[in-house]
């Protein structure tokens, strides 16, 4: 139960999820209600108007599908995916597809087989969402390794997105995503230039400055255009007609190609030590960045709704040498980093659902992540992880990245803390409580209020924190209340909140 906010309408959303384990295999359901605000049962979640509809609807009903944990030899898992890393994770780190559920709902695929038929070969990957693979946008990744020394370990990575774009919610398929769409359940409308509630299409004076729009946007045939200047040379200013009308040109992905983007790389490693206690593994990583030229006029990209000035991203990463540590209570890492040109480590992380595009509040324009990677600086410095469990009582980690150049530092911290098993079985109901912090390009965004760049701790866009409870109840039950928190600017530049929260009834067999 709980409210939940889907494009731009409010629900009120009753959700219950058996949790079956059956041997190896694992599978909760997620079976939900959406209740409007005129207290009418929505029938999101429950179309089967069409093949998509139908096979959308039966996905909903699967939070997910496993085998296997997910460092068994043989591994898979369909529906939520959470903290998903490949290889040392220079490329693909903690990213998730849940960072906006359950107001929206993706059902992704995650797999690991090793040593494929003793080959000493393995392979794992990643799918973000089938929807998004039905329509040509998916987010695919893919690591290969294979240990043909033996002990030293050689890993090939790639992942790509096939449309950035593809994260922008366009609900009614009319190519305006929900969020600068004025009437987002109609694909037949979508602008509303002043607000007024009247379709452009149907507004003869769409900047509402009390004058009747005759330009080339106002969409009237030669003959009524024709006529209007006609009244307006007989009347003049008793008459007045607007040729030179303000209006914003939204993002239309039904206008704009694809925007694809790729990281591949390589990472090598070799145990030092290997034991009970100590485990110690030195490593390196290299990737490059896969870009196609998105260098646009300004004129193009106005017309096209996308911010100007975005161009090929180039470069390349290097994280080498690196140190892989677990021993007893302790596990962490250490690796020196040199980046060169636009490269940017853990591009595909747990913010990237809504990072891959973004739109501004006052134009409407559509910035796809690749945009944001300008820097064309070369950095140099060290990123550090590790984790803890103390006392047996908390578990806790946290990871820094301290890289300079030319110009400002790039910084990135990220942290949490959970309660361990021994602790939640002295706390009574309590089954589960963590909390979790984290923020990228620290000092080189706009603060709260859009006036200058931000101190280290304050929030930006590029900052996501919360909490997750668990409390149990009577018969195997359980209660799940989780809370995350992202940003985003407004049209006047100043930071926007946003809380995305879900309480759901959870019964495990």
């Amino acid at each position: 139960m709980g409210s939940v906010t889907v494009g731009q309408e409010q629900f009120y959303r009753l959700s219950f999820r058996p949790d079956i384990p059956i041997g190896r295999w694992g599978v909760a359901l997620d079976i939900e209600l959406f209740i409007e605000a005129e207290g009418d049962i929505s029938a999101r979640g429950w179309e089967f108007g069409s093949a998509t509809e139908t096979f959308d609807s039966f996905l909903r009903k699967i939070y997910y599908l496993r085998y296997g944990r997910p460092d068994d030899a043989v591994y898979f898992k369909i529906g939520a995916l959470d903290q998903v890393t490949l290889g040392y994770g220079l490329i693909m780190a903690d990213y998730r597809n849940t960072l906006q559920y359950p107001g929206i709902k993706k059902t992704g695929v995650q797999f690991r087989f090793d040593n494929l038929a003793d080959t000493g070969i393995g392979i794992e990957g990643v799918l973000n969402n089938f929807q998004d693979f039905q329509e040509g946008g998916a987010l695919l990744g893919v690591r290969a390794f294979a240990r043909p020394g033996g002990k030293l370990e050689l890993g090939l990575t790639y992942v790509t997105d096939l449309d950035q774009y593809s994260g922008l919610r366009d609900g009614d398929a009319d190519g305006v995503p929900d969020e600068v769409d004025a009437f987002p359940d109609n694909a037949d409308r979508a602008l509303d230039n002043d607000g007024d509630g009247v379709p452009d299409e149907l507004d003869s004076d769409d900047d509402n400055d009390g004058i009747i729009d005759v330009d080339n946007g106002s969409g009237y045939n030669p003959d009524i255009e024709k006529a209007l200047f006609g009244l307006n040379a007989d009347f003049g200013d008793d008459f007045p007609v607007d040729q030179s009308v303000n209006r914003r040109k939204p993002f239309n992905k039904n206008q704009v190609g694809r925007d694809a983007f790729s990281i591949g790389g390589l990472d090598i490693s070799y145990p030092l030590a290997q034991g009970k206690v100590l485990n110690l593994k030195l490593y390196g990583q290299f990737a490059m960045l896969i870009d196609d030229d998105d260098a646009l006029s300004n004129f193009d990209a106005q017309q096209e709704g996308v911010f100007p000035g975005n161009r090929k991203a180039e470069g390349f990463g290097i994280a080498a040498p690196g140190l892989w540590l677990d021993m007893g209570p302790l596990n962490g890492q250490l690796e020196f980093r040199h980046f060169q040109d636009d490269f940017d480590a853990r591009y595909f992380d747990e913010l990237y659902e809504i990072d891959r595009a973004r739109l501004d509040a006052a134009s409407g324009r559509a910035r796809p992540k690749d945009a944001q990677l300008q820097r064309g600086d070369n950095l140099n410095g060290v990123f550090g992880r590790i984790g803890a469990s103390l006392g047996q009582y908390l578990y806790t980690s946290g990871s820094y990245q301290y890289l300079t150049g030319q110009n400002d530092p790039k910084q990135q911290l990220i942290g949490s803390v959970a309660l361990s098993k021994k602790l939640l079985e002295q706390i009574p109901r309590l089954t589960r409580a963590r909390a979790y912090y984290h923020k990228n390009n620290i000092g080189t965004r706009l603060n709260k209020a859009g006036t200058g760049s931000d101190g280290f701790f304050e929030s930006t866009e590029d900052t996501f924190y919360g909490y997750d409870l668990g409390l149990e109840m009577a018969g195997g039950a359980a209660v799940l209340w989780d809370t995350r928190i992202i940003f985003d600017r407004g049209a006047d530049q100043r930071l926007v909140r946003r809380k995305i929260m879900s309480i759901e009834t959870v019964f495990h067999f």
